[in-house]
């Protein structure tokens, strides 16, 4: 009998690049903020990886729909391989962009593919669709955690570590996954713990394309307007913390309090399903967004640094969950077009993000900057929610 499993190989995949992904995002921060860029250079170079990345998404992103999503990503990796030799030497400012750029270009087409992958295999085997999703947030957001918590670590002290990494990852993924395909198929493979396989009362609102979609516009929506707060963070901490007396190298450490609280909450929405379909819950929920702001003002020692992060790490993470559930189990036979356009809301959050925060942060002040920036972007959440829920009652009226 083969042994039931909660997660399988295809989550490790996620988990060890999301890892490579944040060591290489904090290194082109933390580099940045040694080699002396304002905070709106930092945002400029973030804004420029993320159009990259998006970009990648809608084009790229769902080319495994078409021509099989497994041997898309063997063919990723070996880009990852080249890109990873690049970046040996991208210690420049010039250099450090085109870098930015070349690996923005994998990770927004590498994401879809996994999601898509995962989102068909795992409906083939009939798991609870909040499990599905759930399961591969936290398999990424685990390999943030590391990779933002030792990335400014490693640039500072072995910055070739990071580029090594990167090497050995791509070159076993581009050959694993390979094999994986002839073995297999285009799909995962595994028996599922008889658990996920028990469907939540409220994830009925699946069957529901109609609300589905309405859901799916909204929360992709508020995910672009929570995930400004959580991009301005990773990008601006660490030349926050280096202009508050803070070692450049133990940025990370405090940083990773938003990767934190990505994983907390997708641990806490994972294990509660209440809050799908169900837009009062969810109203509550992204009063984070807010809290962030308040908590950021009074941010003078590690410990509010930390909490400002974990914060900004909810202000992503509870949107998110609502917009990748409703995205990619709202369409059939559609996960690699919607994995493509989840990820491309994604890749331009990374970079508007940065660039007005950046721009706040010069001109207030990052305390101050980053108060204005939440209440600014809360009024502007509610006052969406509000108007898709109105929407929805004056259809509902003419029925």
């Amino acid at each position: 009998m083969r042994r039931q499993k909660i997660f399988h190989k295809y989550h490790f995949l996620s988990f060890v690049i999301s890892v490579q992904a944040y060591l290489y995002s904090t290194y082109i921060n933390s580099t940045a903020a040694k080699l002396g860029f304002s905070f709106t250079q930092i945002g400029l170079v973030n804004l420029i990886l993320s159009i990259a990345y998006a970009m990648a998404s809608v084009t790229l992103g769902h080319v495994g729909t078409r021509y099989g999503y497994k041997r898309t990503i063997s063919f990723l990796a070996v880009y990852l391989f080249i890109v990873s030799m690049f970046g040996l030497f991208a210690n420049n400012p010039e250099g450090l962009v085109i870098f930015a750029v070349l690996q923005g270009i994998f990770f927004g087409a590498f994401f879809p593919q996994v999601e898509g992958l995962i989102a068909k295999s795992e409906s083939l085997l009939r798991i609870d669709p909040p499990s599905i999703t759930g399961r591969f947030t936290l398999s990424w957001s685990t390999g943030n955690i590391i990779g933002v918590a030792f990335g400014p670590f490693l640039t500072v002290r072995a910055p070739g570590v990071i580029f090594v990494l990167g090497l050995i990852i791509s070159g076993m993924t581009s050959l694993l996954v390979s094999l994986d395909y002839q073995k297999f198929g285009d799909t995962i493979t595994f028996t599922p713990y008889r658990k996920l396989l028990e469907h939540s009362q409220n994830a009925s609102v699946v069957t529901n394309k109609n609300a589905m979609r309405k859901l799916r516009l909204e929360y992709r929506i508020i995910l672009f307007l929570g995930g400004l707060i959580y991009t301005s963070v990773l990008a601006s901490f660490p030349k926050l913390m280096m202009l508050a007396g803070l070692k450049l190298e133990n940025a990370g450490f405090l940083t990773v309090g938003a990767n934190i609280g990505v994983l907390l909450t997708f641990v806490i929405l994972q294990s509660w399903k209440g809050w799908v379909g169900n837009e009062y819950f969810c109203g509550i929920l992204l009063s984070v967004v807010p809290m962030t702001g308040i908590i950021a003002f009074f941010a003078k020692n590690p410990l509010m640094f930390f909490l400002t992060a974990l914060f900004a790490g909810f202000t992503y993470a509870v949107p998110y969950t609502f917009a990748i559930f409703y995205g990619l189990l709202s369409e059939e036979e559609e996960h690699g077009k919607q994995g493509a356009l989840h990820e491309m809301v994604i890749g331009l959050l990374f970079g508007v993000g940065p660039l007005v925060g950046g721009m706040l942060f010069d001109k207030l002040g990052g305390n101050l900057g980053l108060l204005v920036y939440a209440l600014s972007i809360s009024v502007v959440i509610y006052l969406i929610q509000l108007l898709f829920n109105f929407a929805v009652q004056q259809q509902n009226q003419a029925k």
